[in-house]
């Protein structure tokens, strides 16, 4: 059974080159495709960013690769909360081979928390608390 903080993603024919493996940019459609469901997984959805006046900006990313991806493998996208600060949360995302668990690449994401005008504001309370009961 899945947690809230991980999400199955297939591979698309457009997530890859010529030669049938995973192409760079993919990475960061499954980066944020790991990011929108982990958030909307902790209930924080759209429209309670909107509610709460905030989007999370991001501001930081790495991409660390280990093994290829071709089209149409199924990848399990496990988000961990790394570390959460007065006005940024710190993701990490490991790729794993859904077939075999072999882990595929790890994204690590930084995200700033911004007003309407992007502008660096806190992280409303029920945020930063929902995000650092889950920290590693």
């Amino acid at each position: 059974m899945k947690s809230e903080l991980e999400v199955d993603e297939r591979i698309r024919r457009s997530d890859v080159d010529s030669t049938g493996t995973i192409r760079f940019m993919a990475y960061a459609r499954l980066l944020e495709v790991a990011e929108f469901e982990s958030l909307r997984g902790l209930g924080f959805d759209a429209a309670a960013f909107h509610r709460l006046g905030v989007e999370l900006r991001h501001v930081h990313i790495e991409f660390d690769f280990f093994k290829p991806v071709g089209v149409d493998e199924v990848l399990t996208l496990r988000t961990t909360v790394a570390g959460v600060g007065v006005h940024s949360v710190r993701l990490r995302i490991d790729v794993l081979r859904a077939s075999d668990g072999v882990q595929a690449a790890a994204l690590t994401l930084v995200a700033a928390c911004v007003d309407s005008a992007n502008r660096s504001v806190s992280m409303p309370a029920e945020l930063a608390e929902a995000l650092r009961a889950r920290l590693t």
